[in-house]
């Protein structure tokens, strides 16, 4: 008897425990929803203001092109004037191993950059890389951190 007394309090122990543990404060659970909600609107937003994966593959397709003047892709890549020198020797390195692209997925990482899933190939097959652009002056180029793996392609060392 005094063992079914001792489970009956224990039980019931456990169940004002377990429905105080449950019980929620309301305004807890709004400022969750709001936070939740902010953040998916800032998600959504990012999403929409992405650029597409042609947009992305039009500006690869530039800056791999031998034809184009080192000037003109410098404006393809963040801070692309300290990079003219390199992208010079980039071009001659292209005119020789010839480089294409396919941008197959493109991912919001923040309002001002993305990563984009490039599969980059040359003469002896191609490979999938993540690149990353970033929005300047309402224009996506080519991230820094991008354009070095890209020129180590080449063998070619980024400007610091």
């Amino acid at each position: 008897m005094i063992i079914r007394k001792s489970l009956a309090a224990a039980a019931a122990a456990l169940v004002a425990v377990g429905v105080a543990s449950c019980s929620s404060d309301d305004s807890t659970a709004t400022e969750s929803t709001a936070t939740t909600t902010t953040a998916d609107a800032a998600a959504t937003e990012a999403l929409a203001d992405a650029p597409s994966t042609e947009a992305l593959n039009a500006t690869l397709v530039t800056f791999f092109d031998p034809a184009v003047p080192a000037a003109d892709k410098a404006a393809l890549i963040v801070k692309g004037e300290k990079q003219a020198p390199v992208l010079e020797q980039f071009n001659g390195v292209l005119r020789g191993y010839p480089l294409t692209t396919a941008v197959t997925a493109v991912t919001p990482v923040d309002a001002d950059t993305v990563k984009a899933t490039a599969t980059i190939t040359g003469p002896h097959g191609g490979a999938p890389t993540d690149l990353t652009f970033d929005q300047v002056d309402g224009k996506w180029v080519v991230s820094d951190t991008a354009v070095c793996t890209i020129l180590s392609m080449g063998r070619l060392t980024c400007v610091s």
